[in-house]
């Protein structure tokens, strides 16, 4: 069943209530369909994202160059962020978890190995394929390095997979709708945990829907499925019994963020890049989408005291028309002009008549490599049920852009709290400085890169940033 949250009644008790209408929160809620049940899930969205429930996701960011408005890729509506998800899939490696002694703060209370079971449970939710990231069993048959003869004890090519992107609420929304035994409340806000006096159980959830009228959500067991974010907010809120907020006690909660610290770096300049690079997307016995990355090996962050850090390859800057290319012109062309502008990033950057001109001359330069491509991309992404992730194109002139996506020191300092009321979370530091570790880590990265990549007696292969 699925209803507005305005027509609830009071005395809501179920035997299982899940905060947050996401990608876990519905696969948590399909997976108990058959266990007999009762179940709620309080999503506080609706069926679709609208202005208005997106606003509430709004936040104060310190550096948009570095981090994007918080409420840009969160979707508060049915299915979360998997309305918005391009699809990549990796998960974190063993050295991810463990204490290290180069990096302060670091270390897990869990390991790789216990979440290892429910990574490939998540494989099948997000319809993703096999739990394999290996190039040499998924792709059998095929090249393994990403770059030629690169691989060894400072790197090593693994894979990213791609699902189809997968929206977890269209894929499970059939079963979930006729349901019996799960009640989905839409546009559900849920304020706050209530615990016992005693702090030892939790009483109630306390939730506010569109009107403004405040109901109560009990049952015997809950689960918080609401995004870092807003489990963050929902446990700082929670404080009539402990005063620093749920799970606080040791003031931890909002500390230790971390975001996607990536850019690109440089390009290498190859002999002959086609054959010496595996740059496309190459799909598995199942059809799945693989790509090739470059990663740092176990033994190079010990040996060099490193953050993990990866490389793959990249498009030139589609924004600089110097890169020649029909295609890019194209899609930037495209982008400027249809995109929504608080998904265009750079693209909403001051283009001079020259520039435009010059774009405009690649797009004339080769209407035929541009039909072209137009119908494989129509083919294989706008109408394909598994879509190709990303335009990939080949190196031209023998150089290949680099990007890099590096891990980030844990961070003590408190960079999420709860706001004002029109802005449930304060993200004052959310997007951090870059710490003096982490702007070392990738620069050390790109000098080992280069010393091994003219390592090879019979290449020339050349680094430059």
């Amino acid at each position: 069943m699925i209803a507005q949250f305005t027509a609830a009644g009071d005395g809501l008790a179920y035997d299982i209530c899940i905060v947050g209408g996401g990608t876990v929160g519905l696969a948590i809620a399909a997976a108990l369909e058959n266990a007999k049940l009762r179940v709620c899930v309080l999503e506080a969205g609706g069926r679709w994202q609208t202005n208005r429930s997106q606003e509430l996701y709004h936040g104060i960011v310190a550096d948009p160059l570095v981090h994007p408005p918080v409420q840009n890729f969160r979707i508060r509506a049915l299915g979360g962020s998997s309305r918005a998800w391009g699809g990549r899939c990796v998960p974190f490696d063993s050295i991810d978890f463990q204490k290290r002694e180069w990096v302060c703060n670091s270390g897990w209370p869990i390991t790789y190995e216990t979440l290892l079971p429910y990574y490939r449970r998540a494989h099948e939710v997000i319809e993703v394929g096999s739990y394999d990231y290996d190039p040499t069993s998924a792709l059998p048959g095929s090249r393994v390095e990403l770059f030629e003869g690169v691989d060894g004890d400072l790197f090593r090519t693994r894979l990213e997979r791609f699902s189809r992107p997968t929206n977890v609420w269209k894929r499970l929304s059939g079963l979930l709708r006729t349901s019996r035994h799960i009640h989905i409340w839409l546009n559900a806000a849920a304020t706050g945990i209530r615990l016992a006096p005693n702090g030892r159980c939790v009483h109630h959830i306390d939730c506010i829907d569109l009107k403004g009228t405040k109901r109560e959500v009990t049952a015997c067991h809950y689960i918080v499925a609401a995004g870092g974010f807003e489990t963050t907010r929902l446990l700082l809120a929670s404080n009539d019994v402990m005063p620093a907020g749920i799970g606080n006690a040791r003031d931890q909660l909002g500390r230790f963020y971390m975001a996607h610290l990536g850019a690109t770096v440089g390009a290498l300049k190859l002999p002959n890049a086609q054959q010496a690079v595996a740059f496309g997307y190459e799909r598995d016995a199942a059809g799945i989408y693989c790509r090739r990355r470059l990663s740092l090996t176990e033994q190079a962050q010990r040996e060099h005291c490193l953050l993990n850090q990866i490389f793959r390859t990249h498009l030139p800057d589609p924004a600089d028309p110097r890169h020649n290319d029909p295609i890019l012109s194209a899609m930037y062309l495209v982008k400027r002009t249809f995109l929504p502008k608080h998904l265009r990033g750079r693209l909403q950057h001051s283009m001079t008549l020259d520039e435009k001109l010059a774009h405009v001359q690649n797009v004339v330069s080769s209407p035929v490599r541009l039909g072209r491509f137009g119908l494989r991309w129509m083919a294989n992404r706008t109408f394909a049920r598994r879509k190709l992730p990303s335009i990939v194109l080949g190196p031209r002139a023998n150089v290949v852009n680099l990007e890099f996506h590096s891990e980030q020191e844990p961070n003590p300092r408190k960079q999420t709290d709860v706001g004002e009321r029109t802005r449930p979370i304060g993200y004052a530091e959310a997007a951090r400085r870059l710490e003096n570790h982490e702007q070392r880590s990738p620069k050390r990265r790109a000098r080992l890169s280069t010393a091994r990549l003219e390592a090879g007696e019979d290449r020339s292969y050349h680094f430059r940033i």
